[in-house]
């Protein structure tokens, strides 16, 4: 071997005693040397796994539920992306938020058919924070009818609502809080007390099992997982990952059309 690789492999051997160890990986807020930069939006972990790999100057991309644009700014690296919504662009001045992109479609939905959407023609299609607003009969009928419009093997990632995970995350929350992993120094005193504050008088409850499929705006339907993966997969689609995992509180579904 070189004497110079030599020599930067045998420098290792004081190192790191019982071993390097940076943190656990399997802990959502494990402490590491990283400090202030260690962690991360769940928003912005979700654009990393579910966006960034899938969206390029090929992707025609069909989004359900857009709103304001938050997530439509991050495909407009896509060819073209087609957006769904039951709210106007005006309303939710759509345009106005993306600076008028030439490659975005918006429509204002009346209905589940997806009529406007030509066949076999996209290749990816997302929806964060919309379909748990939608009863399963509803997320059921945009399955089934955006299928057709979908080119064989496209990505597909659905945020959804389900209570279970819901009521975990909420169990577990003093693991997932941010505000016990802050630095222990008197400077950060403040920021602990006033944090711990709003976990005291704002933190979520648990919410019981939902039965029903009663309209109400803005309710949040509790479609399940297990559920909508059944669904998803009795219409002709396959499960790639039942949950992403990116998010703490809500499953996000990855499948694709085979």
């Amino acid at each position: 071997m070189n004497s110079k690789l030599s020599t930067e492999l045998n420098s290792f051997q004081n190192l790191w005693n019982n071993g390097y160890y940076e943190g656990d990986p399997l802990q959502p807020l494990a402490s590491s040397s990283y400090g202030q930069l260690n962690y991360m939006s769940v928003l912005h972990a979700t654009y990393l796994k579910c966006i960034k790999p899938y969206v390029n100057s090929e992707t025609i991309a069909v989004e359900i539920g857009p709103g304001r644009g938050a997530w439509t700014k991050a495909l407009l690296p896509a060819k073209e992306v087609w957006g769904l919504d039951a709210l106007s662009a005006e309303h939710n001045q759509f345009f106005e938020y993306l600076d008028y992109p030439q490659n975005v479609k918006y429509f204002q939905v009346t209905d589940f058919t997806c009529s406007m959407l030509p066949n076999d023609y996209f290749n990816y299609m997302f929806s964060f924070g919309c379909l748990c607003h939608v009863s399963f009969q509803g997320i059921s009928e945009y399955a089934a009818n955006i299928f057709p419009k979908l080119k064989k093997g496209s990505n597909c990632f659905w945020m959804i609502a389900d209570y279970q995970k819901y009521n975990q995350a909420i169990a577990n929350a003093n693991n997932l809080s941010i505000w016990r992993h802050l630095p222990v120094a008197e400077r950060y005193g403040y920021i602990r007390k006033l944090l711990r504050w709003l976990e005291l008088h704002q933190k979520p409850k648990a919410i019981e099992p939902d039965n029903n499929d009663i309209p109400n705006p803005g309710r949040w339907y509790d479609a399940g997982l297990d559920k909508t993966c059944s669904m998803l997969q009795n219409i002709g689609y396959e499960i790639v990952e039942a949950d992403v995992g990116t998010v703490h509180r809500d499953p996000i579904i990855h499948f694709i059309k085979t």
